[in-house]
């Protein structure tokens, strides 16, 4: 079962949004599921519960205590939600099982706890008397070369322009920790660009991959959406391959992630290294607890010359 977490804000969806594969267990094991992945950008984490499987059905866990410690003492108590923090990934078809799940969520008026470089602990305790636990150690700080970026999800991304049809050769730092990265591309207004019969979403997202901690090169929009080039109109994806057409804008998104995210995931959408999914949780449960560190920033495709243009053009 693949669920995907749900950022609190709409804004934070459009680039939030990350999909976790599920951990296989024995058919007739009734387990429970821990699926939560810390973002340094988000003022709201969010940990879901669920049950494996079990006659069509994945159930709730409701009544579940909670928490994540961190440095300096720090204790955040998490809080059952009555709103849905998840939807079905689309690439799951939801009439083969019944699914249910139970969202916790942190305080907002916390503000932003999760601090790139350190270490967070997981405890759950189930009504059951299950305990389940997990550690994540979040990817340090890293900037993306040449290109202003934010690290919230709650303000607007800093804009630089870039001239229509001109891949952008996006490369930055190594992130300490990291074990891949991941970069949610979400362009807008390409049907104003693009005839009706290429059927262009509104925004189109793509998603761009670097699979090692080594590489820390993509190039925009050109090696986004190798993992999606069977979901949308081929011709529309081989146009975009020259660069962005004009008049059309982007809302990039790069995440540094840690080993559990990506031993979570390995296996799933886009690992290109097999049916390998490794869980992080420990105790009587299953699942992933990770962590992403995550710079954002906005692109606008306008024939402009200043100094927002975006760094490092192909030549």
């Amino acid at each position: 079962m693949i669920l995907k977490i749900l950022p609190a804000a709409a804004a934070a969806l459009v680039l939030g949004g990350c999909t976790l594969a599920d951990v296989t267990v024995p058919p007739s094991e009734d387990r429970l599921v821990v699926e939560a992945v810390l973002r340094t950008d988000f003022t709201q984490q969010t940990v879901l519960l669920h049950r494996t499987v079990q006659d069509q059905a994945s159930r709730k866990e409701p009544g579940a205590s909670v928490e994540v410690t961190g440095p300096n003492g720090l204790r955040v108590t998490f809080v059952e939600s009555t709103e849905a923090c998840y939807a079905i990934d689309p690439g799951y078809d939801a009439s083969e099982v019944a699914v249910e799940a139970s969202c916790y969520v942190s305080p907002r008026a916390l503000g932003r706890w999760v601090t790139p470089g350190q270490a967070y602990d997981l405890t759950v305790r189930t009504a059951r008397g299950e305990e389940a636990l997990g550690r994540t150690v979040v990817p340090g700080t890293f900037s993306v070369r040449g290109i202003r970026t934010t690290n919230r999800a709650d303000v607007r991304e800093p804009t630089c322009t870039l001239p229509p049809q001109t891949p952008l050769n996006l490369s930055w730092t190594p992130a300490p920790g990291a074990w891949g990265y991941l970069a949610p591309l979400n362009i807008f207004g390409l049907r104003n660009a693009f005839p009706p019969e290429y059927g262009p979403p509104d925004p189109l997202e793509l998603v761009g991959v670097s699979v090692s901690a080594a590489d820390t090169t993509l190039v925009l929009p050109g090696e986004f959406g190798v993992f999606d080039r069977f979901d949308y109109n081929q011709d529309l994806l081989r146009v975009l391959q020259a660069g962005l057409p004009e008049g059309t804008s982007a809302r990039v998104a790069i995440a540094a992630a840690d080993r559990n995210y990506i031993n979570g995931v390995r296996g799933g959408n886009f690992n290109p290294s097999g049916q390998v999914r490794i869980s992080s949780i420990v105790g009587d449960g299953v699942g992933v607890f990770g962590s992403l560190t995550t710079l954002r920033f906005a692109i606008d495709a306008i024939r402009a010359n200043n100094t927002s243009r975006c760094g490092n053009l192909q030549p």
